[in-house]
C-alpha cells in the first residue's frame, strides 16, 4: 500500500517584537479572565466591566501583530519587490535580513544575480532569528544557489563601495537605539548602493529621520508611502534612487 505523500514544510519568517506580542497576549489573557470570573448571570459587575474593554483591546492588538507576521508583513514584501524593474542580473542586499523575508523574495527574481543578506540575528526583534532558520528558509523556498549571508552590523558593512544594485531593508533599521548609529547606517548603505541604484526601507519609526540624512547623502527620488497599520503601529515604505 503507497503511502500518502508528505507535504513540504512551510517557510517561516517568524513573529515581529515576540516578547511584545506575548505581553498583549498575557495582559490581555489574564485580564479579560478575571473579569469574566466576576461577572453574575451573564452581566459584568460594575468592577469587572471597568477591565473588560482595555483587557480586550490588549488580545485584539496581539492578534493583529500575528496577522501582521503571517499575513501583512508578506503582502507589503509583494507590493514592495514587485515595485522594482528587476533585470536578473543584480547584486542585492537586505539589510538585517532576519529570517530572509525580503532577501529571499529579492533572490526569486535573479536569474545570474546574487542576494547578500547580513544580520546580528537577535531573537528579541524576531522569534527564532538565526543563521540557520534563515538557510532552512532558504532552502525550502530553493534560492540556496543565489543567496549569501553574513554575519555583521549595518553601521559597519563589509561591502567595498558601489557594490549593490539593490539594498532593502524591513523592519531592522529602528532597533539600533541611537541616532547616530542609525544614521552611520543610512551612510553605509548610501555607501555600497551603486550609482543608479534602487533602495527601499520599510520601518516603524525614524522614517524622517532616514529620508533626511538620503537627501543629505544627493540620494534622488526619495519618497514615503501612506503608512501601513499592519503592526498596529504605522509602518512606512521609503524608496530612493541613487
Amino acid at each position: 500500500m503507497n503511502s500518502s505523500p508528505v507535504s513540504p514544510k512551510r517557510p517561516n519568517y517568524g513573529i515581529d517584537a515576540p516578547n511584545l506580542v506575548l505581553r498583549f497576549l498575557l495582559i490581555g489573557t489574564i485580564g479579560s479572565t478575571f473579569a469574566f470570573a466576576f461577572s453574575s448571570k451573564g452581566t459584568v459587575l460594575p468592577l469587572a466591566q471597568f477591565f473588560v474593554g482595555p483587557y480586550l483591546t490588549f488580545l485584539l492588538m496581539a492578534m493583529v501583530m500575528i496577522w501582521g507576521s503571517k499575513v501583512g508583513k508578506l503582502r507589503l514584501r509583494d507590493k514592495v519587490i514587485n515595485s522594482i524593474p528587476w533585470r536578473g542580473d543584480e547584486n542585492v542586499l537586505d539589510v538585517g535580513c532576519g529570517r530572509g523575508l525580503m532577501l529571499i523574495a529579492a533572490a526569486k527574481r535573479l536569474g545570474s544575480g546574487n542576494a547578500s543578506g547580513i544580520d546580528l540575528w537577535q531573537k528579541v526583534d524576531q522569534s527564532g532569528n538565526s543563521r540557520e532558520a534563515t538557510l532552512q528558509n532558504v532552502r525550502l523556498e530553493n534560492v540556496s544557489n543565489r543567496v549569501a549571508l553574513c554575519d555583521g552590523d549595518v553601521r559597519s558593512l563589509p561591502f567595498t563601495d558601489n557594490s549593490f544594485d539593490v539594498v532593502l531593508s524591513s523592519w531592522a533599521l529602528h532597533n539600533i537605539y541611537d541616532r547616530a548609529g542609525r544614521e552611520g547606517a543610512i551612510r553605509e548603505i548610501v555607501r555600497v548602493l551603486k550609482p543608479g541604484g534602487r533602495l527601499a526601507i520599510i520601518d516603524i519609526r525614524h522614517i524622517r529621520e532616514y529620508a533626511k540624512v538620503l537627501r543629505e547623502s544627493r540620494i534622488r527620488n526619495v519618497r514615503r508611502s501612506d503608512p501601513n497599520f499592519l503592526f498596529v503601529i504605522p509602518t512606512f515604505t521609503l524608496t530612493a534612487t541613487k
